[in-house]
């Protein structure tokens, strides 16, 4: 009896489906190229699973997590899926990568940032630094606001950080463990693939 249920259990996690139609370790990360489907019909936001599409020109988002903290990149990973994005993650990603590859548009590459140092935000966020818009969970006290477009969220707190021109500013309760909810990073994806045009 004891063989039988091991094998089912083996059985049912071999047939587990990724979202992504493949993984590359890539110089400073990690690349998830998403898998995309023909529509069910011409028009239609449903897709026909049984035709497949080649990534080719896809927005993509550079994912950035902290060394040590709450990071949650496989909630963020489910929902870059769902949106058909192509996603770069590591501490320090080589963003020019993206610019050579063809699944990627080098026009719509925008960064999730999680929990970033004060100087890493500067540094990603400022005018001339690569990418259209950066979504930026838990940022840290940032004196000056570029004009690209941003998108902070953070938990609601007596003294929630300033949000300048253009901003876009979302505020959280706290879940159960006193950590932003899942929503929050739900948003910060679909907020970004929105900015780059992802569908």
């Amino acid at each position: 009896m004891r063989k039988a249920a091991f094998l089912l259990v083996l059985a049912t996690t071999g047939c587990a489906s990724s979202d992504w139609a493949r993984t590359e370790s890539v110089p400073g990360g990690k690349l998830y190229i998403p898998k995309l489907y023909a529509p069910l019909l011409p028009g239609s936001i449903y897709p026909d699973k049984k035709v497949a599409l080649l990534a080719k020109g896809r927005p993509a988002m550079v994912l950035v997590c902290p060394a040590l903290g709450d990071c949650r990149k496989d909630e963020i990973l489910n929902q870059a899926a769902q949106r058909g994005l192509l996603v770069l993650v590591g501490n320090e990603p080589k963003v020019d990568l993206l610019r050579t590859r063809a699944e990627a548009d080098p026009e719509r590459i925008g960064w999730l940032l999680v929990q970033p140092t004060e100087d890493f935000l500067r540094r990603w966020t400022t005018d001339g630094a690569q990418g259209a818009a950066s979504a930026v969970i838990e940022p840290p006290p940032f004196p000056s606001y570029p004009s690209k477009h941003l998108l902070f969220a953070a938990l609601l707190s007596a003294e929630p950080p300033e949000a300048g021109d253009g901003t876009v500013l979302k505020l959280y309760s706290p879940n159960n463990k006193g950590l932003l909810p899942s929503e929050a990073f739900r948003d910060a994806v679909e907020w970004l693939a929105g900015e780059l045009g992802a569908r």
